[in-house]
C-alpha cells in the first residue's frame, strides 16, 4: 500500500519526465553522432568491394557468436541489425567492417549490458523501484492519446469557471498551455486507472 501511494505522489513528476527524458535521449543522440565521438564506428571510409584480409570472404550465419560482454554472448544478427539502423541501411552485414570498426560497434553494443551490470551492483532497492516505476509510468503514458479538441474542451471549462469565480490572474492562451493540460490530463487518466481496482483500508 505504501508504494501506491508513493506511486501515485510521484506519477506527475514520472510523467513530467517523459518530455525531459526525450530532451536527454535527443541530446544524448547527438553526441554520439559528432565527429569528435572516437568511440562511435566511423563508417565513411568502408570500402565494401575491397579484396582485403582485413574483411571476411565469407559471411558467417546470424546465429554465429560473433562476441561475449561480461560472459553475454552477442550474435552476429544483433550485430547485422544495429548497424543496419546506424547506417540506414547502407551496411547490412557485420563482417564487411573492417577489424577496428568491427571493435568498436561491438563497443556500442556491448554499452547497456555494461550499464545494466552497473546498475544491478550499484542502485539500492529503493532506486530500483524508483526506475522501474518510471519506465512503467512513461509506458502506460505513451499509450494514451490526448487530441487538440479534448484538450481545448478542458480548457474551455476551466476558462469559464475562472470568470465565473472573477480570478484575479487570467488564464494564459490555449496554444501556450495546450501541452502542459495534456501531460496532466495523462496524469488523471493514468491515476485513475491505478485507482480502479485498489483496495484501501484506513484503521
Amino acid at each position: 500500500m505504501k508504494k501506491v501511494f508513493i506511486l501515485l505522489g510521484l506519477s506527475y513528476a514520472l510523467v513530467l519526465s517523459t518530455v525531459s527524458a526525450d530532451d536527454l535521449k535527443n541530446s544524448l543522440t547527438n553526441m554520439l553522432n559528432t565527429k569528435e565521438t572516437s568511440g562511435m564506428v566511423d563508417l565513411g571510409n568502408i570500402n565494401l568491394n575491397a579484396n582485403t584480409k582485413s574483411i571476411q570472404s565469407k559471411s558467417r550465419s546470424g546465429k554465429t557468436v560473433i562476441a561475449t560482454v561480461n560472459g553475454q554472448k552477442i550474435i552476429k544478427k544483433d550485430a547485422d541489425s544495429y548497424l543496419k539502423q546506424r547506417t540506414q541501411g547502407k551496411v547490412t552485414n557485420f563482417d564487411q567492417l573492417p577489424p577496428e570498426q568491427r571493435t568498436r560497434l561491438i563497443q556500442e553494443l556491448a554499452l547497456p549490458v555494461i550499464v545494466l551490470d552497473a546498475a544491478k551492483k550499484e542502485l539500492s532497492n529503493i532506486e530500483k523501484e524508483t526506475v522501474y516505476t518510471r519506465a512503467w509510468m512513461q509506458k502506460e503514458a505513451l499509450k494514451i492519446k490526448i487530441s487538440d479538441e479534448e484538450a481545448l474542451k478542458v480548457y474551455t471549462q476551466l476558462k469559464k469557471q475562472s470568470e465565473e469565480a472573477n480570478a484575479t490572474q487570467s488564464i494564459p492562451p490555449f496554444e501556450e498551455i495546450k501541452d502542459s493540460l495534456k501531460i496532466q490530463m495523462i496524469e488523471k487518466t493514468l491515476i485513475g486507472k491505478l485507482m480502479e481496482n485498489v483496495q484501501i483500508k484506513i484503521y
